[in-house]
């Protein structure tokens, strides 16, 4: 059995390849590729990527970017690192006067893991409801502006 990190990222593949239909199915291909996981752990890693039912198949859910948002990846060479604040709040180091832009960005992606964004002039304010969501947010973070995270 492999990592989290790796079954994750064959849950993606699979997703993006095979078209899935049914939970079902992706558990006969994730045991077929030798991951052992159960229906109510892969529903919950479906959550934790964004992964949602659209035309009756399993689909990856892709930022979609506001008009005149910035973009994300426009935007790591600005953020510093990220710091976990407790179980529901991370703080996003930036340069100076670049906050907003980056709590802009954040919100454009609607992602359901992360309850809102406060912005100050260098520093952005994360919150989540709670610490899975949390995990998730960071996750993501890392994805957006590379591994700043700081313990």
């Amino acid at each position: 059995m492999g990592s989290k990190e790796e079954r994750l990222a064959l849950i993606q593949r699979l997703v993006r390849e095979a078209g899935a239909r049914t939970q079902g199915q992706l558990l006969r291909a994730l045991r077929g590729a030798g991951q052992r996981v159960d229906q109510s752990t892969l529903s919950r890693d479906l959550t934790e990527l964004g992964i949602r039912k659209a035309g009756g198949r399993y689909v990856l859910s892709e930022v979609e970017e506001r008009p005149g948002a910035p973009k994300l990846s426009d935007l790591a060479g600005v953020v510093k690192r990220f710091t976990t604040c407790g179980p529901h709040l991370t703080a996003v180091n930036t340069v100076v006067g670049q906050a907003q832009a980056v709590a802009v960005a954040i919100d454009a992606t609607a992602d359901p893991a992360i309850a809102a964004t406060l912005a100050g002039d260098d520093t952005v304010f994360v919150a989540t409801k709670n610490r899975r969501s949390q995990t998730v947010a960071l996750r993501r973070l890392r994805q957006w502006f590379g591994d700043k995270h700081e313990r």
